[in-house]
């Protein structure tokens, strides 16, 4: 795949990439416990993020991604794209706010690209809980519908983040908390509507949620 086209498939994604996921909460978990404010000092810092490299900001109300690609193309590739546009020593891409300054050397055209992508950012559709040690991440999708992450951190000081994903075998989660088939012709879903206890369960068996990336410490926590 061509660099140019490779950073549009990224932008796009970014833009549209949203899929729900395979597991989801009728509210904000633990039900009944209070919202927090802010993430604990211990969580915040600069980390990179295992999976992709990309370097992870935790400050005091928002986690966000960036990821940097050094690219080189061409004129002509660009003129080819409909995407895509070259202009005054810039280079403008859809779905991009803000155009990307280049090198132009004859035909050949570089430059550095960062994605930002906002991950978490505490507010009244972005519900952040604490709960036994955990930062537990609620994301409203609608309106009885939340994505629920949880955030650790462990004793080197980095953050393993935890997502819910369907077990093969649902009928050991019903021995924990109701289950409610959801699923539609396009996606598989079930909705979990645990009591505070039955969410203490599902944590410990670590049934319903799995790692699924590793943030590991670059700077320790400050005042940001």
């Amino acid at each position: 795949m061509k660099q140019l086209i490779f950073l549009l498939f990224i932008a796009s994604f970014l833009v549209f990439g949203c899929v729900e996921p395979p597991v989801v909460f009728n509210d904000a978990q633990p039900t009944g416990l209070e919202a927090k404010a802010y993430f604990e000092p211990i969580y915040r810092g600069v980390f990179q993020c295992e999976s992709d490299s990309g370097i992870v900001y935790v400050k005091a109300k928002t986690i966000y991604k960036e990821l940097t690609y050094q690219f080189k193309t061409s004129i002509a590739e660009i003129d080819s794209l409909e995407e895509s546009k070259l202009t005054d020593g810039q280079l403008w891409i859809e779905g991009l706010k803000d155009p990307i300054p280049v090198n132009i050397e004859g035909d050949s055209v570089s430059g550095a690209l960062t994605f930002r992508d906002t991950l978490f950012e505490v507010g009244e559709n972005q519900v952040l809980k604490y709960f036994r040690g955990h930062h537990i991440l609620n994301k409203r999708i609608d309106e009885d519908k939340w994505e629920v992450l949880v955030l650790s951190v462990d004793y080197d000081l980095n953050l393993r983040l935890s997502e819910a994903v369907m077990p093969e075998d649902l009928s050991e989660l019903e021995k924990i908390t109701p289950v409610k088939d959801i699923s539609t012709e396009d996606k598989s879903q079930i909705l979990l509507v645990p009591t505070v206890a039955e969410f203490k369960e599902l944590l410990k068996s670590r049934l319903l949620f799995q790692e699924c990336d590793l943030y590991k410490r670059l700077k320790l926590p400050t005042a940001i």
